[in-house]
């Protein structure tokens, strides 16, 4: 049985401030633009990339992960894409020691969602600690996995929804993803079951 934890919350969002002002047409003011709403705002970005997350099984924003697991086949599914670093793969021992894994046994596939930690050789016949980083790479000097435009837009949608429709009203549905969004997040969406 393998279960993951989210570790470290995101830094940065996907989506900035400045592009949900423009999305929702707000009226700014000052340098650098503000406007009243901004608090909400903000978190509404956030709730809205957790929604996508949630929705695809993927991860959005950087941030980090542990997962206890077993290989099968000499590989680790990761439950998450994409992965971006394995800072540690370690194990008990049957003397109940912690070994740590060289980061020269293994390498991550990114070519399969979810991504996958791939022993060269044998993997270790124990439960695994894995601890790694995932999300899109946007913000950084080199930026492997850039956010895709599909995802960026699927959050501002939920954004705006959310942000036009915050009080209870008596249609649910304006508190479900709209079906534009779900339409662009699907093509990312992994582990969908049957």
């Amino acid at each position: 049985m393998s279960y993951l934890i989210k570790t470290t919350q995101p830094t940065s969002e996907p989506v900035s401030l400045s592009e949900a002002q423009l999305h929702l047409r707000l009226d700014t003011s000052g340098s650098p633009p503000t406007h009243p709403d901004d608090t909400l705002v903000q978190t509404l970005i956030s709730a809205s990339r957790e929604s996508a997350e949630n929705y695809a099984n993927i991860t959005v924003a950087q941030c980090q992960y542990q997962l206890k697991a077993e290989a099968i086949d000499d590989k680790v599914d990761l439950q998450t894409f994409p992965v971006t670093a394995i800072a540690s793969v370690t194990y008990k021992d049957d003397a109940g020691a912690t070994q740590t894994v060289s980061s020269s046994a293994y390498y991550i596939n990114n070519h399969v969602k979810p991504s996958q930690l791939v022993f060269y050789n044998d993997a270790p016949s124990y439960e695994m600690t894995i601890t790694f980083t995932a999300g899109f790479t946007d913000g950084e000097q080199s930026n492997p996995f850039p956010c895709p435009a599909g995802i960026k837009a699927a959050i501002l949608l939920m954004l705006g929804n959310w942000y036009e429709n915050r009080e209870t009203v008596s249609n649910i549905e304006s508190f479900e993803r709209p079906q534009s969004a779900i339409y662009l997040l699907t093509p990312y969406r992994i582990n969908m079951g049957t």
